[in-house]
């Protein structure tokens, strides 16, 4: 009987999981590409530059996170949700292989 409730349990999770890490990665993705194109910005744009040069000054002036310039803050948040997207992915091979070993200690 508890074996049937952690195969459902296991089963429902594992349908749900891959939509999650679809959708983390992503976001990830696309936080990452802002990032990137502000980073290219940054080096060839000799007007964006002075002015995410002031951005960062201003910042570190009044000790604030948010005064960083978005396209910092925006990359920065695609490598925190890439980060969040391992483990999913790192969760779901782990209990895939659980449930295997379940299904065959059930035989």
């Amino acid at each position: 009987m508890k074996i049937d409730k952690i195969s459902t349990g296991l089963d429902w999770l594992l349908q749900r999981l891959p939509r999650a890490s679809l959708w983390t990665f992503r976001i990830a993705a696309v936080l990452l590409a802002i990032g990137m194109i502000h980073i290219a910005a940054a080096a060839m744009i000799d007007g964006y530059t002075a002015r995410v040069l002031e951005q960062y000054a201003r910042a570190e002036a009044e000790r604030s996170i948010l005064a960083l310039p978005l396209g910092h803050i925006l990359g920065s948040a695609g490598v925190i949700m890439l980060w969040l997207w391992v483990p999913m992915i790192l969760t779901r091979l782990f209990l895939g292989l659980r449930a295997r070993l379940w299904r065959r200690a059930g035989q």
